[in-house]
């Protein structure tokens, strides 16, 4: 869910459950019972909303793998590809270009990004020899650290300059003209500067600032793989190590919901982030097995790269970029409802890194309502609803919802087809038998198609909270196509949303996520949309 935008007003409405039943009562006389009987292929659907699948799911959206999946990144990439996967399976197909399961939208403001044809990098040996390094492979630039750099290159540790509080990397001096190569973040030692939490000192541009006033003349980063994103201790020590991810340019650096925000600086030297691999073969050792030499051991080590001069010029500036969501489509049943579209969504962005390595993990934000979706995605494809199905992963919904007001203002099928929306954003944390849904008390059908949902197979939910929460409304992808005068309920944990002390950090993470709270709003949903995607009329918009 995206941070408040404090330009914007909102304004609760709600309604009693008494009302609901009314309403119900109303509904029910108008209409045979036999409406909302559960068909065996919906029962089958059902039965594969599971809570073991959701834990998968929510455990790999959040993994260190896909560093917090940042609009654009290459975690973000990876996660909707994973999601396209899963829908191709279930036998949707895709509506982005070519039959692509991901759309392009353009980023509507320019983001810090490469410029390709200005950065190059090698390698010269003392034998002659050469080698070139490729950009988005072997290295990419920090943003903002422009320059051109050659020289000896020497390995200090995590590059940390620390000496008040005792740890030091660079000590030892002769380092004027060289190049400084440290790894990102700092020493995993409880003992270590603060311990558990990742200090101010990890700052990769703190580190710049030190480094000049020590005479180095640049920096190559060592981009280590993120910690295991686990809020206990010692489970994280006995966490297996995170496998090297691909290199991919950060466009932007996360900011929490928390005061513990490093303010922006601007970068003192010319500097890379390298992969793990080009590290190794640099170093002619296991950089990760230093790495982890230093975390146990609390002490730096100091590698002088004897016979090799690197070479480097690079330039960041902004630009415009693109960004994608994911759609797919299941065709309706039914020879004349199959044209009409219930869309169901998920934001599968989240915040990224920060410059000391501290990962978003987005476990609940938006982890939960990904897993919810693809459960849902892969329940619908058996129970084959009479209306079509258009399942949607939006990016840069942390950004302002940009990836959904894409996808509202020019959707893959013709906008009057579109019936109505439900948004699955934060279901993973309060109580597993609540959920708060939105949008429920702005319209009667709605209102009517969720209370029928509930009734329909037993979920779990006993509490559907519709009178509170108004103050979210504007808040996550459905917003977008409420505006583009599409039916919407949006289906959130709990409020208020004060109450999640983790919200927009970095120990939003697997291990406090309600797994079962996220299969019984999951379930409700597929009620809910079922009802839906099977009534003969469509809802109205109020």
């Amino acid at each position: 869910m995206q941070h408040p935008d404090p330009t914007r007003s909102s304004r609760a409405h709600g309604w009693a459950l008494p009302a609901l039943a009314l309403v119900l009562a109303v509904s029910a006389s108008l209409a045979p019972e036999a409406r909302d009987k559960p068909t065996a292929a919906f029962e089958a659907g059902f039965e594969t909303i599971t809570e073991d699948e959701v834990q998968a799911y929510v455990e790999f959206f959040a993994s260190p793998a896909l560093e917090g999946r940042d609009t654009p990144s290459t975690g973000l990439t990876a996660a909707l590809e994973h999601g396209a996967a899963k829908l191709e399976s279930y036998g949707y197909r895709g509506l982005g270009p070519e039959g692509s399961f991901l759309a392009p939208w353009r980023y509507p403001r320019e983001l810090e990004a490469p410029v390709a044809d200005e950065c190059s990098a090698g390698v010269l040996h003392a034998d002659g020899s050469s080698a070139a390094l490729e950009l988005g492979v072997d290295y990419v630039p920090l943003p903002g650290a422009n320059g051109a750099v050659s020289g000896e290159v020497v390995f200090l540790g995590f590059g940390i300059h620390r000496p008040k509080d005792k740890y030091d990397d660079l000590r030892g001096g002769k380092l004027k003209g060289k190049i400084a190569m440290f790894l990102s973040e700092e020493p995993r030692h409880k003992k270590v500067l603060d311990g558990p939490e990742i200090s101010d000192a990890a700052n990769a541009y703190e580190k710049l600032d030190d480094l000049e006033d020590e005479g180095l003349i640049g920096a190559i980063i060592v981009r280590r793989p993120a910690a295991p994103n686990l809020a206990d201790e010692k489970q994280r020590e006995k966490a297996e190590p995170t496998p090297a991810q691909s290199l991919g340019f950060r466009y932007t650096w996360a900011t929490w919901n928390d005061q513990n925000v490093d303010r922006p600086k601007a970068a003192k030297l010319p500097a890379i982030e390298v992969s793990v691999a080009f590290a190794n073969e640099l170093l002619g050792e296991d950089v990760l097995e230093l790495a982890e030499r230093m975390d146990k051991r609390a002490k730096t080590e100091r590698v002088d790269v004897e016979d090799v001069t690197l070479s480097f010029d690079v330039k960041t500036k902004a630009q415009p970029v693109d960004a994608h969501n994911l759609v797919g489509f299941l065709e309706g049943s039914d020879p004349e409802l199959k044209d009409e579209v219930v869309v169901l969504g998920s934001h599968f962005d989240h915040l990224g890194m920060d410059a000391r390595g501290r990962m978003a993990a987005g476990a609940d934000d938006n982890g939960s309502g990904n897993a919810a979706l693809l459960e849902v995605a892969e329940a619908l494809s058996l129970a084959k609803p009479r209306r079509s199905i258009l399942i949607a992963g939006f990016a840069g919904e942390e950004d302002g919802l940009l990836g959904a007001y894409a996808m509202a203002n020019e959707p893959p099928v013709d906008k009057g087809r579109l019936v109505a929306m439900l948004n699955m954003d934060m279901i993973g944390r309060g109580k597993a038998n609540s959920v708060v849904v939105l949008g429920a008390d702005k319209n009667r059908d709605m209102e009517d198609a969720l209370e029928r949902g509930d009734d329909l197979e037993k979920t779990g939910i006993r509490k559907i909270i519709t009178n509170k929460g108004g103050e979210l409304w504007q808040r996550s992808d459905h917003y977008a196509f409420h505006s583009a005068g599409v039916p919407v309920l949006f289906f959130f944990e709990a409020v208020p949303i004060s109450d999640n002390e983790d919200y927009h950090t970095w120990r939003d993470v697997p291990e406090l996520v309600d797994f079962e709270k996220v299969t019984n709003t999951a379930r409700l949903v597929y009620n809910t949309a079922w009802i839906l995607a099977q009534d003969d009329e469509r809802p109205s918009f109020e």
